[in-house]
Order: structure tokens, then C-alpha cells, then sequence
């Protein structure tokens, strides 16, 4: 009998190859739309699943370069270096100071790459403050900006602005060619509607020439915190919607406050002062739905301020007030001076009232019996007690239920604060 012919061992596939069956007839777009929607890192990983991938990454639009604290800064230059298409977006949640001088050459590198959105959040120490690379004014296609903790260096002379940004945040951020610097960033952003200036660092000289102004006609949301000021204003606003403003304001508060007086919504910290620092105030707030003051009840100027603020509100429906009486005496506002403020059309539009971190001094709860007896149409009157307050909650409830209400709908919510 014949010897059967040996059995030849079934050939296997080459390493990977089942993988490249599978993931490589893709269709381009496909894989594109996949790239697109993983996280950088994942992306440029993608290179070894198989041969239509391999370095595909590089060519794909939108990919989002979002990076984290303790990013390998040479890694960042070569995946900038090795990306063909324009940076939709690039994100460094904490640039650590081993990479400052590697920030400069990704500036050069997203210049020219036409980067859209940009956000830098360098790390902060008093004994170093990086300065950014003057390739920032040449980032012509941003349309968002977001820069904290830095110093931003002299503009070029030819700087001719930032014709698509629409968002722009600054935070803790140093000007030291002076306030003309910020004034010319703003002015040269024409399509400019979000603007956040918080902590700013702007030198000053008794001898500064007239106020620098922020001019943005097409701004809706504006935020300024923590800003001392430097002879700053706030041109007309035509497109506002909403602003927050809480700085140190020596200066002119009621024309700073004329600036913001289209929008609809304000949260506002009145500052200390003498008298009624809104007085001479030159423009109505005629769209005024919402407001949020940050103040105390206990200082006649405050009270006097937010009285005249509200007299220039006739539309006013949603009013919150956030306290901040410190060690402030208790025995400067009194009904007396409350009803002195009265006039008919005060209060004649207020819905919803809010008393934020009430100690339930006499000067607090004289305002809110004032609001209740004179708002005729209120619904709503929420007061919230500090946790500290030495008040007990049966006391202050007893207490609420003895005010005369104007409005028959109006009901007074109550509730202690804590800690959580």
C-alpha cells in the first residue's frame, strides 16, 4: 500500500493581516470621520492598526489638539510639525515652565497653520512669568482666545488685528506697554461679541493721558473682575446682552455703568463709597430684565446707589442681591430713609426677589419688609441666611410672616445656607 502523501500545514496569514483585512477597505471619509472624533493621542495611535492608517491623522480636519498638565512639550512640536491641515483648535490646560520656551515655536507653528481656537493656561509663580512669543499677533485666524497667566509683549508696529475673533479671555495677564496695548486688541477685533478681562495687570502714572475705552460694537457678553481702575471706560454697547462687573472703580461709576446700560442682564458690584456714586447717571436702563448686585444693606451710600439704579430700571422684573456687610454698623439704613427712596413707578415690573447670605440685621430686614410692602406685583421673595447668622429659623420665619405683602401672589421662600 502506498504511504499517503504528507499533509502540508495550512499556511497562516502574516501578523496583522486580518486586522489590515478588516480596517483597511475603508473608505477614506470614513476614517476621517473616526479621526476626527477620537482624542489626539488615540489618533496619531491609530498609525499601526493597519497600512490606509498609517500616518492618515496627518491629513485629517478638525483634529482637536487638547493637551494636559505634564505634556511632553517635544511631543507637542512634532505632532504640530507632522500635521498637514489647519489647527481648528489647540488647548494647554497648564503650560509647565519646562515648556515656555517650547510655546514660543508652537505659536510660529500654529501661525501658520491658521489656528481658530486657542487656549494657553501657563503656570504662574512670582518668581517666574512667562512672556508670550510676539507670533501671537500674526494668529490671523483666531476666532476664539484664551491667555492666563502671563505678560503679553509689545505689539509689532503693523499689527493690523484680529479680523475673525469672537471670544476673547484674558486672566492675570500683564500689559506692560500700558492700557493703550488692551484698548488697540480690542478696537482691532472688530467681529469681537465675548470679551472676559479678570485680574489684568495694566501700569499707571498720574500723568496717563485720557481714559483708555472698550469699544466692541458688536459685543454681547462682557466680563470684567478684579480690575483695578486705571482710567478705564466702557464706550456704548449697542449689541450688549449681558455684563458682569466687579473691579475698583475710584473713578467715574456712574459713566462706567452708562456703558452697559442696553443690557439685559447685569451683575453688578456696587463699590464703596460716598453718597450715591450712580448719581448724575445720564442714561436709562430701558432693557433691563435681571439684575444681580453685589452689596451691602448696611452703608446709606450702597443703599442710595441701588435705589438710583433701580429708578433707571423700568423694566426690571428678576432682582437678586448677594451680601457682603462685613463689620459694617447696623444702624444707617432705617424705614425712614427706605420710604424717603419710595416713588410710585418703583418696583412697578418686580416678579422675583432674591436676599442672598442675610445675617438679619435690622438694616437687612427693614429692606426686604420695604420690598414687600411696595411691590405690587411680586410673586416671589426668596431669602437665603448665611450659615453664620446667629438668627434661629423659627425666629426669622416668625418674623417674615408679620410683613405686609403689596401683592396678593407673593409668597417668601426661606432657607439657611451651609456649607455644601
Amino acid at each position: 500500500m502506498d504511504a499517503a502523501p504528507p499533509q502540508r500545514r495550512p499556511r497562516l496569514p502574516p501578523p496583522g493581516a486580518e486586522q489590515e483585512a478588516f480596517l483597511g477597505p475603508l473608505p477614506p471619509e470614513l476614517l476621517d470621520g473616526i479621526l476626527s472624533r477620537l482624542p489626539l493621542s488615540d489618533a496619531v495611535r491609530t498609525s499601526a492598526l493597519a497600512r490606509a492608517w498609517r500616518r492618515r491623522w496627518e491629513s485629517v480636519p478638525s483634529l482637536k489638539f487638547k493637551w494636559g498638565e505634564g505634556a511632553d512639550p517635544g511631543a507637542i512640536t512634532d505632532v504640530l510639525q507632522r500635521y498637514s491641515c489647519p489647527v481648528s483648535e489647540f488647548r494647554h490646560s497648564r503650560v509647565g515652565k519646562e515648556s515656555f520656551r517650547h510655546s514660543k515655536r508652537w505659536l510660529r507653528l500654529l501661525a501658520l497653520k491658521a489656528v481658530q481656537h486657542l487656549s494657553l493656561d501657563f503656570e504662574w509663580s512670582p518668581e517666574l512669568v512667562h512672556t508670550l512669543s510676539r507670533s501671537i499677533f500674526s494668529c490671523r485666524e483666531l476666532t476664539f482666545l484664551s491667555i492666563d497667566n502671563c505678560i503679553v509683549p509689545a505689539m509689532p508696529p503693523l499689527f493690523a488685528g484680529y479680523p475673525h475673533l469672537i471670544s476673547l479671555r484674558l486672566s492675570c495677564v500683564c500689559f506692560p506697554e500700558g492700557a493703550w496695548q488692551l484698548e488697540l486688541l480690542i478696537a482691532a477685533s472688530p467681529l469681537l461679541e465675548n470679551l472676559c478681562l479678570q485680574q489684568l495687570q495694566v501700569p499707571y502714572s498720574d500723568d496717563m493721558p485720557d481714559p483708555w475705552v472698550i469699544e466692541a460694537p458688536k459685543l454681547r457678553h462682557l466680563v470684567i473682575i478684579g480690575f483695578f481702575d486705571h482710567g478705564w471706560q466702557i464706550s456704548d454697547l449697542p449689541s450688549l446682552e449681558d455684563a458682569r462687573i466687579n473691579c475698583e472703580s475710584g473713578r467715574d461709576f456712574a459713566k462706567l455703568m452708562t456703558g452697559v446700560a442696553g443690557a439685559r442682564d447685569l451683575d453688578v458690584a456696587i463699590p464703596d463709597g460716598n453718597g450715591n456714586i450712580l448719581e448724575g447717571l445720564s442714561r436709562p436702563f430701558n432693557n433691563l430684565k435681571s439684575l444681580l448686585l453685589r452689596m451691602s444693606l448696611s452703608l446709606l451710600s450702597s443703599v442710595s446707589t441701588v435705589f438710583c439704579l433701580l429708578r433707571s430700571a423700568p423694566k426690571l422684573e428678576d432682582l437678586t442681591i448677594e451680601l457682603n456687610d462685613g463689620d459694617y454698623d447696623d444702624d444707617e439704613v432705617g424705614n425712614d430713609f427706605l420710604n424717603a427712596q419710595w416713588a410710585d413707578d418703583l418696583f412697578s415690573t418686580l416678579v422675583h426677589v432674591s436676599v442672598m447670605n442675610m445675617m438679619c440685621k435690622l438694616s437687612e430686614m427693614h429692606f426686604v419688609e420695604f420690598v414687600l410692602s411696595k411691590a405690587r406685583r411680586l410673586q416671589q421673595f426668596h431669602v437665603y441666611l448665611d450659615k453664620d447668622c446667629p438668627k434661629s429659623n423659627e425666629d426669622v420665619i416668625t418674623k417674615l410672616a408679620k410683613y405686609r405683602r403689596a401683592s396678593p401672589r407673593a409668597k417668601v421662600f426661606f432657607e439657611r445656607l451651609s456649607d455644601d
